[in-house]
């Protein structure tokens, strides 16, 4: 997560402002970005979880559908409920009991979860942050628009007397 230092932001110019607004509004996209593949990681650790939990004895030789891809599946036949193949990371398959298989995606599962939490919060923190950035920029912009409309009433009144003077 990004260790941000403090600052006052009342010392930023509007422009400096929305461009803070814009770098913390594009980091909680990208963070938002990471959640969601979280989740999704962790819907497929479950699901694995789930499918382990189908190998039983009594289910040898039972037909399947073997998935090849995310929407290709090919018959087959359960040949065995022992152990299986687990994919610990870029492609490196290790075969396992199914206990053992089990544990392990139980204990990815937790990980995600946990890393899930911790972008949650940092989401949460730039939420804050682009809270307490949006509040000065309107009060900065407003504090512009009605020095500006005072200027103008100057200048206004400033043309009124010089009419009345002729």
């Amino acid at each position: 997560m990004t260790n941000k230092s403090s600052f006052d932001l009342n010392n930023l110019n509007p422009l400096q402002l929305n461009t803070l607004k814009e770098q913390i509004s594009n980091e909680y996209q990208k963070y938002r970005q990471s959640y969601t593949q979280l989740l999704e990681i962790k819907s497929l650790y479950s699901n694995t979880l789930f499918s382990l939990e189908s190998l039983q004895p009594e289910n040898l030789n039972q037909p399947i559908l073997a998935p090849l891809t995310e929407s290709l599946y090919l018959p087959g036949k359960l040949t065995n409920v022992k152990s299986v193949l687990t994919d610990i990371g870029t492609n490196f398959f290790v075969e396992r009991s199914v206990e053992d298989a089990q544990e392990y995606f139980k204990r990815q599962t937790k990980i995600v979860e946990e890393k899930a939490q911790e972008v949650l919060k940092t989401m949460k923190q730039n939420e804050e942050s682009l809270k307490a950035v949006n509040t000065v920029l309107e009060r900065k912009v407003y504090q512009q628009q009605k020095k500006f409309m005072g200027k103008q009433q100057q200048q206004q009144q400033q043309q009124q007397q010089k009419i009345l003077k002729k």
